[in-house]
């Protein structure tokens, strides 16, 4: 489905740029009556796909309030939001734009849903497509819920201006949210011919995780975990979807046999490959400042680094990196050069030729002769700094226009099968069957282990990597969360749902510790939807701690 937003988005800009919160008109210059034929409703659905791009890839604001916590702090970003500054409050763009595009999403979801009910098409196909878009509006609605808390909950397109709106309770938000992934479960096919469209599989696991943060909210009930596990188990019992035996390769493209979901985008200008600005950013916000080096100039290969998302001291030091290929394979640590010259490291000059080592990242502290023998330049841990870090690989894209293109053409991951397993080791656990859960997380671990050309040496240490269900609990999960996950617009989600969100950051990132309050478990509900509402705040309640 790499095309499958291409055919609407010239048609749709306007539902992309609109800016407009809930109550307002979001749906623009396009009447209801495009909708009422078969091809509108084709194209109603590709729409309301392209707003997974307005969250994973696209805005550096969604970026910040997912991928802050304990993984990574601010490297040059504006600190806002990883610091928990009081300029991170009701005013700011990390606030609103995620709470706009969201609701600009639901509200293309609901009109395309109205105007399919009558539409004469065939009852399969209809129901499919109808899938869709219940698929898509409950995921808009989870990262909602889960970023806002209590919120409006609109079932049906927004037709006028109004001035009248609540917050749902939260156990109201996720049983709308159920109810549609139900239906979607149940209506959507096992496989597609359009790689991208949703599938019964990929509504299943987003399902299992509905399931798993309501069991860490308010509305938890006692048969969350067992529904999460049971979801996610079926899922992995398909085989539709496999680990790949190579942890790297599953970010080369972000189109592999471990993609259950992802958010698409393209090199063609309609798309956003180059204009638009519906590219995937990602690529930028995990760069280092590589091109201030010896050796070293921008160039597309390496990317255009904004320097944003700095991994932690407790990140870099989570792996087991003799048998864990995890940390290798998700970061960046060695540069060869692009720049040939001569240059001065260490008081010593060196002849780069290109393709040298430039530069490298060490998790040590070397002695002043191991760097007088190096031809390049080593940065240990105590000379990391907010734009010299090692880098997350899995964002890097290659394929873009220019050295200094923001719009990157690569896919990404949404939903992945390790993941899955992840969260039915953690529902399992959690429904108090460790030696069930166990299974899940070392079938992962032993893919992440080293291989050799030695059998035995690789069978060493993939039997290294096992764990015992006596080694199991909510730490150790989030421990491996991170090996596994990090960086993949989900980790401050993690770290609220299960309760660890102030514990970790106060241990583990050190710009945002002294700063961090109980409250911070909500994001600011923008002011400028309170001031819509008839009654203001006291209608529309500000969440806790914000102004």
């Amino acid at each position: 489905m790499k095309k499958i937003y291409t055919a609407i988005i010239g048609s749709l800009v306007l539902f992309a740029s609109c800016k407009k919160i809930l109550e307002e008109d979001v749906r623009s210059q396009i009447s209801d009556l495009y909708y009422t034929t078969p091809s509108g409703v084709e194209y109603g659905v590709k729409a309301s796909y392209s707003y997974m791009r307005r969250w994973y890839g696209n805005l550096q604001e969604t970026a910040w309030i997912t991928n802050f916590g304990d993984e990574y702090t601010d490297g040059n970003a504006s600190g806002v939001v990883n610091d928990y500054s009081v300029a991170f409050n009701s005013f700011a763009t990390a606030s609103i734009a995620p709470w706009s595009n969201m609701y600009t999403a639901i509200n293309t979801c609901n009109s395309v849903l109205k105007a399919a009910e009558g539409v004469d098409m065939p009852a399969q196909l209809k129901n499919t497509r109808i899938g869709e878009l219940r698929f898509l509006r409950a995921n808009y609605f989870f990262l909602l819920v889960q970023t806002y808390g209590p919120i409006s909950l609109p079932l049906t397109p927004t037709e006028s201006a109004s001035s009248v709106a609540k917050r749902e309770p939260i156990a109201d938000v996720y049983k709308t949210i159920i109810a549609d992934l139900d239906f979607a479960v149940a209506n959507l096919p096992q496989t597609t011919t359009e790689y991208g469209r949703a599938t019964t599989w990929a509504a299943r696991h987003s399902l299992a995780k509905v399931y798993l943060a309501k069991a860490g909210s308010t509305a938890k009930e006692a048969t969350d975990y067992a529904k999460a596990a049971t979801l996610a188990k079926e899922v992995i019992a398909s085989n539709v979807y496999k680990l790949l035996p190579d942890f790297a390769s599953i970010f080369l493209h972000g189109k592999n046999e471990e993609v259950i979901f992802s958010s698409q985008f393209d090199a063609e200008p309609l798309a956003g490959g180059s204009t638009g600005n519906l590219g995937n950013y990602s690529h930028l916000f995990f760069g280092t400042g590589y091109d201030v080096m010896p050796g070293m100039l921008r160039d597309i290969a390496n990317g255009r680094p904004y320097n944003h998302f700095r991994p932690t001291p407790f990140m870099q030091g989570l792996y087991n990196k003799t048998i864990d290929s995890r940390f290798s394979k998700s970061f960046k640590t060695v540069w060869y050069c692009n720049r040939p010259g001569n240059y001065t490291i260490s008081g010593k000059t060196v002849n780069m030729k290109l393709g040298d080592i430039a530069f490298i990242f060490t998790d040590y502290e070397p002695t002043q002769a191991e760097r007088n023998a190096a031809p390049y330049t080593i940065v240990s841990p105590s000379q990391q700094t907010t734009t010299r870090f090692p880098q997350s690989s899995k964002h890097i894209d290659a394929n873009r226009l220019d050295f200094n293109n923001v719009n990157g053409n690569k896919d990404l991951i949404i939903h992945r099968l390790g993941e899955t397993y992840l969260i039915a080791a953690e529902a399992l656990m959690m429904d108090g069957k460790p030696g069930e859960a166990v299974f899940y997380v070392n079938e992962l671990r032993k893919r992440a282990a080293i291989t050799s050309t030695d059998p035995s040496v690789t069978a060493a240490n993939r039997l290294a990597m096992e764990v015992t269900a006596g080694q199991l609990n909510i730490d150790f999960i989030l421990d491996e969360r991170a090996r596994e996950l990090n960086g993949e617009y989900m980790r401050w989600f993690d770290l609220v749902r299960t309760g660890k969100l102030l514990e970790r950051v106060k241990l583990y990132n050190t710009r945002a510790a002294p700063n961090i309050k109980d409250y911070h478990v909500l994001r600011p509900i923008p002011q400028i939807q309170i001031d819509r509402v008839i009654g203001g705040a006291s209608a529309y309640p500000q969440n806790p701690g914000y102004n």
